[in-house]
């Protein structure tokens, strides 16, 4: 399949997305060779084109009737990320969230008998991590019991 990322698409992303993918697509950014271009125009340019996904970080484009239209009539599947509240956070959410979807998305519309939109929420809540300190806590079962705590520097770090 041919995918395109939508200008408001971090452009760094395309290379996760394309290693994820196996690179067995080929992806474009926007960016590479329609910067600036309308939402609207943009749709049909996919088309002529041949992209057969538009991927786009603007789900209010929904909401607009002219580019509703747009992207009826070019017949190209789209899969907007949402965002929640914006910032580096919002953007983190919804990079990992189409991170995470990208590989079921991509087989499921290689077997559509027709047009897609898919809206990918964002990842939700905190992120989820686990601390360790290794001096109190083993991070695994095999992890050495014996602790090296502090240590005096040696001569040649002191100078």
């Amino acid at each position: 399949m041919k995918i395109l990322l939508d200008e408001n698409v971090p452009e760094p992303l395309t290379e996760p997305l394309l290693w994820l993918l196996l690179r067995k697509h080929e992806m474009a950014h926007v960016n590479a060779q329609w910067k600036g271009i309308k939402d609207r125009q943009l749709y049909d340019k996919a088309k002529r084109k041949g992209y057969d996904v538009v991927i786009s970080n603007d789900s209010q484009q929904l909401y607009d009737p002219e580019i509703c239209r747009a992207i009826q009539r070019s017949g190209r599947h789209v899969v907007f990320i949402e965002t929640s509240n914006g910032g580096l956070r919002s953007l983190a959410a919804a990079a990992g969230a189409i991170i995470h979807s990208i590989r079921g998305i991509i087989s499921e519309l290689e077997q559509a008998d027709g047009q897609r939109i898919i809206v990918v929420p964002p990842l939700r809540g905190d992120p989820k991590y686990t601390t360790f300190d290794p001096r109190h806590e083993a991070p695994s079962s095999v992890w050495p019991r014996k602790q090296h705590g502090d240590h005096k520097p040696s001569r040649a770090d002191r100078f």
